[in-house]
């Protein structure tokens, strides 16, 4: 088996691939019927001779982690046909793509799951939630109260194109400010993957008042066969401030006569529900988003920026299932806003971290599954809701309180929330 880029003349051969994985009810893959949108991912495959056996794609964005905007991996399209099924080889490619990744420098892998169960077993773990709220137009009418509707405080709505994409910065600056993983979009992203839709364009629109731009939303126009009420269905929503969430739902109000049903995919602490007249008339559902993985534990937090003020050392055995550069004990120390790591191993194990006694006991201050450790980096859960869990473990006899506080410390809960598909 060999893992190695996917030729590109090939392509319709991977797209066969993805028709039959993501929409097998449409039948089989005609290159006649394929659609003209490129894909700015790079697509690679493990072979058996020339045959390939599993594929995938890789998509490299940078995305606000702690404070930072760092580069990250976003994983997607991967598919097996079904005669090669059940033999490990998807399990082999994600390897060879965590290879690929720490080859290349990047540390933090992300993508969506089919099934989260699955991907857990290979170390990714939750990474953010999103709120459904789904409503029928006249419910959002409340806002009418909370922002201008006319005059020059009321701005303007217009749909956006590509020369927008300088005016739609400001906007991910600010939403990065309150969510970590918001992702900085380039202007090739802005272009190939916000304006264009894998089956269907979207509508994108913004929001601006006094010539700057202060929100930005996707949605389309969701017609089921089986469902009698057309619904506006909003994909993406990008705000400034509240204010400028409140006048996209204005704007989404403002679609009554066309749709029975506004389904907004909102950020996770949106406010809505104490404000509607009704609250029982908004379906207001909380769930999980993408998955996170850290590809290269040392590197991740070696380039952390903790407050100044945080000191502490321990050391820190890492579980790992799929990597093993990753599968060892670390030694962590953060002093003067830096993070320094370094592994332990049986020759050089010492009490530079932790209790005096850690060589001898032969014990780590603490213990960590690489999924538990990859929300503890990007913020999603606490160090108690991770230990609650079963994730992270204290060594007690090392003085397990400190060395929680440690922990604490340095890896103080965020607010995430990652919107984009990949």
């Amino acid at each position: 088996m060999e893992y190695r880029p996917f030729p590109d003349e090939r392509g319709d051969e991977f797209a066969a691939f993805m028709r039959y994985a993501f929409s097998p009810e449409t039948g089989p893959y005609d290159p006649e019927e394929a659609d003209d949108h490129d894909t700015i991912a790079d697509r690679r495959g493990l072979f058996d001779g020339d045959e390939p056996v599993a594929v995938c794609a890789h998509h490299y964005f940078s995305l606000r982690i702690r404070g930072d905007d760092r580069e990250v991996a976003g994983l997607s399209a991967v598919a097996s046909p079904p005669e090669r099924r059940r033999r490990g080889n998807v399990g082999r490619m994600l390897r060879e793509s965590l290879a690929e990744y720490r080859e290349r420098g990047v540390s933090v892998s992300t993508l969506w799951p089919f099934e989260y169960p699955f991907y857990a077993g290979f170390g990714w773990a939750t990474a953010s939630r999103y709120r459904r709220l789904t409503a029928p137009p006249a419910e959002l009418g409340f806002v009418d109260d909370l922002v201008a509707t006319a005059g020059d405080e009321a701005g303007a709505f217009r749909r956006l194109d590509e020369d927008d994409y300088a005016a739609v910065k400001p906007v991910l600056a600010s939403m990065a400010d309150r969510y970590d993983l918001t992702m900085d979009w380039t202007e090739e992203w802005w272009r190939e993957r916000t304006l264009q839709g894998w089956k269907t364009d979207p509508f994108v629109y913004g929001w601006e008042r006094d010539g700057d731009l202060r929100a930005v939303c996707a949605y389309s126009f969701h017609d089921e066969p089986d469902v009698d009420d057309p619904a506006l269905r909003v994909t993406d929503v990008a705000v400034a401030d509240d204010e400028a969430w409140f006048q996209l739902l204005r704007f989404f109000r403002n679609h009554d006569s066309q749709v029975d049903e506004v389904r907004v995919r909102a950020p996770p602490d949106s406010p809505l529900l104490d404000l509607v007249d009704d609250p029982r008339a908004i379906d207001c559902e909380l769930r999980t988003g993408p998955m996170v993985r850290l590809v290269d534990v040392a590197a991740a937090l070696g380039v952390l920026s903790p407050d100044p003020a945080v000191e502490g050392a321990f050391s820190l055995s890492v579980n790992d299932p799929l990597a093993d550069w990753n599968d060892r004990t670390y030694r962590v120390a953060a002093a003067d806003g830096t993070v320094t790591v370094g592994p332990v191993d049986d020759e050089t194990a010492d009490a530079e971290c932790g209790s005096d006694t850690d060589a001898e006991r032969g014990i780590a201050d603490a213990a960590v599954d690489i999924g538990a450790l990859s929300q503890l980096y990007v913020g999603y859960r606490s160090v108690d809701e991770v230990i609650r869990g079963g994730g992270l473990s204290v060594d007690e006899a090392a003085g397990g309180d400190g060395v929680a506080d440690d922990l604490r410390a340095l890896f103080p809960p965020r607010t995430t929330h990652l919107r984009e598909g990949f």
